[in-house]
């Protein structure tokens, strides 16, 4: 294990340096009291494993622990210093330990073994595979599920978890207040309480990442997180196909196999219900101007009816648009089954008559059976 250590004092550098060569497979690779000559040599020295202090004069451990793990995201940071209310804070930025001085040599093994086995993790999953390489992909549209690069679905340890990942997800990497995510995803938790959710869910949601080899997922700036990961997915390319200028056959067909089911309409979130209705929307539109074109390809106005109806069930106006494209195209039998699942699905399920118009259409025109 490649260690560097960062104190401003140069005691306690020597302290920890002789604490750390007393244990197997430590290599002190530097020591530095001035952080910004530090950050130069990280790379040049090969570091696994940066031991720092926490205040430092100008510059806050904190601070520091956020470029090095933006810059170098398989560095693990250890925070070694007396002051311990910062203790949440290290965790945030995703530190793997924090011990106080003065160091106990017990405490310092155990934290030592920590990282090496978080370090043999990352190495192991580096061999497996080329994540970075490769895209996950998220299919959103109706079930939810994350496949992972090995084409794997992704397990997720806690509900909560899984809403953190697609809050931020759904973000686009726009970075987000850690206050605007407590308060979207524990809306009636006490802040202190709700804080401490927050870190636990941050910690198990990087740990599912890094299992799969994919380092500083969740990144912590300012007080705001961001989702470092490259999610390719389903909505992603519907956004793309419903914005495309023309409407050819091929991105219709492409629309209606996507548009599965609603946006996450199983799991129940409710900062995704706008997202969710504002898309419903747009695609019930796209579908509108198919049918409206006059060049239309029955086929696919067909298709598109059915969608509709299938996405707005109980849709009045689209039950007439779909009964008289089957008398205009002559398709009784299909004009005489679809009438009566409208009959289920008005009188049935909601207990209300078939308007007027439709009773009309179907009574006057299936006489051509």
């Amino acid at each position: 294990m490649r260690v560097l250590l960062i104190d401003d004092e140069e005691m306690a550098l020597n302290v920890n340096e002789n604490m750390l060569q007393e244990l197997s497979g430590i290599d002190v690779v530097g020591k530095f009291t001035n952080p910004y000559l530090a950050l130069e040599q990280i790379e040049k020295l090969d570091v696994e494993v940066v031991f720092l202090d926490m205040e430092m004069g100008e510059v806050h451990g904190l601070e520091l622990a956020e470029v090095i793990m933006n810059k170098y995201n398989h560095v693990e940071i250890l925070f070694v210093t007396a002051h311990p209310q910062y203790a949440l804070e290290a965790f945030e930025v995703n530190a793997i330990d924090y011990l106080l001085k003065p160091l106990n040599k017990k405490r310092l093994k155990k934290a030592i073994d920590k990282t090496q086995g978080k370090l043999e993790l990352y190495r192991e999953s580096k061999k497996r595979n080329t994540v970075k390489d490769v895209p996950y992909y998220a299919k959103t549209l109706g079930n939810f599920h994350l496949l992972d690069n090995q084409q794997n679905i992704v397990r997720w340890r806690t509900k909560k978890v899984k809403e953190l990942f697609l809050f931020l997800w759904q973000h686009q990497g726009t970075p987000i207040h850690k206050a605007v995510v407590m308060e979207q995803l524990w809306p009636d938790t006490h802040i202190d309480k709700a804080a401490t959710l927050l870190h636990t869910t941050v910690y198990q949601l990087r740990k599912t990442f890094k299992e799969n080899g994919i380092e500083n997922a969740i990144q912590f700036i300012n007080e705001r997180y961001t989702l470092g990961v490259f999610i390719d997915s389903d909505y992603t390319k519907l956004i793309e196909l419903l914005d495309a200028s023309k409407m050819e056959a091929s991105k219709v067909e492409e629309i209606l196999s996507l548009y599965e089911g609603d946006f996450l309409e199983e799991e129940d979130l409710s900062w995704a219900v706008s997202i969710q209705q504002n898309l419903r929307h747009s695609v019930l539109q796209y579908f509108e101007r198919v049918i409206s074109n006059d060049e239309r390809d029955l086929q696919l106005v067909e298709k598109c009816l059915v969608k509709m109806l299938k996405i707005d069930y109980y849709n009045e106006s689209y039950m007439y648009q779909l009964l008289t494209f089957y008398n205009e195209t002559k398709s009784s039998q299909k004009m005489k089954e679809f009438y009566k699942t409208v009959e289920v699905r008005l009188r049935d399920d909601l207990g209300i008559e078939i308007p007027p118009e439709i009773v009309r259409l179907y009574e006057q025109n299936i006489q051509f059976d």
